[in-house]
């Protein structure tokens, strides 16, 4: 192909994809009829209502959300937890997690290493409450 040959292939592109631009912004979209967007609506379970009734909801939403709302009570969950010797801070921290006194037995056990108390353990019988946090529980079964 020559340059001329060339430089008229491109721009009878330019000129065409012009054409269908101008063509595809400058027709537009069908609006919906009422019909049409009430149909939709059902479809979905939606509603349509009048802003000045949205804003008016939105008003009386955000005065009942300043009010405190009663909190419910916590329950606070008792675990008998036994260490004998030999156990291993993995099993009574399954354990723990298994009852649902702490979250994470991963994270106890890194909080253990963390302070250095894996060795410092004591076996026995213990009271450990869901309350309690990492330090408190480590307290409670370690040696000072």
């Amino acid at each position: 192909m020559k340059k001329r040959t060339m430089r008229a292939f491109a721009l009878g592109l330019l000129v065409a994809t012009s054409f269908i631009g101008v063509s595809y912004y400058h027709s537009a979209p069908d609006a919906p009829t009422e019909a049409e967007v009430q149909a939709f609506l059902e479809q979905r379970g939606l509603v349509a209502i009048a802003k000045s009734e949205y804003d008016q909801l939105r008003r009386g939403r955000q005065t009942s959300a300043e009010q405190p709302a009663a909190q419910p009570a916590k329950t606070v969950y008792i675990y008998r937890l036994v260490i004998q010797k030999g156990d291993t801070p993995e099993t009574f921290a399954k354990e723990l997690e298994d009852a649902g006194i702490i979250q994470s037995a991963r994270t106890f056990r890194e909080y253990l290493q963390q302070h250095g108390l894996t060795r410092s353990i004591r076996p026995g019988a213990y009271n450990v409450r869901s309350d309690m946090d990492y330090a408190a529980i480590s307290r409670l079964i370690a040696k000072p």
